[in-house]
């Protein structure tokens, strides 16, 4: 776990990011709420606050209304931020650990088994 810890603050810090920041770029797949995003990160919902008001005004994320919940924000990446979440995950790829004497399929495949084990719920 340390090995990772170190591999994700490196590439965090080689694209600019902090480890925080770099979380939340890696959970925007798709829009988020940001409470839900706050449970995920295993945070209070004031630090992603202070996480969004930072990444906008760097122009990497908006907040847009909820279609389903007029009262809640989604955070949306922005196209600048979708650029810099790919070269994070390009970045992430790159002496990885564990990962890194895998083929480029069973990196896929065992992507995959973690997102999986992160939602069980499948969603």
């Amino acid at each position: 776990m340390a090995r990772l810890r170190e591999h994700l603050d490196s590439a965090a810090a080689d694209v600019g990011l902090s480890l925080p920041h770099a979380h939340t770029l890696l959970r925007l797949e798709q829009p988020e709420r940001m409470g839900e995003l706050a449970a995920t990160l295993h945070c209070e919902p004031s630090h992603v606050t202070a996480i969004a008001d930072l990444l906008q005004a760097e122009g990497l994320l908006e907040r847009q209304p909820d279609p389903a919940d007029r009262r809640a924000k989604l955070l949306v990446l922005t196209a600048k931020g979708e650029k810099l979440r790919e070269r994070l995950l390009k970045r992430l790829g790159v002496g990885f650990p564990i990962a890194s004497e895998l083929d480029a399929g069973q990196r896929d495949a065992l992507v995959q088994l973690l997102r999986a084990a992160q939602d069980p719920s499948g969603d």
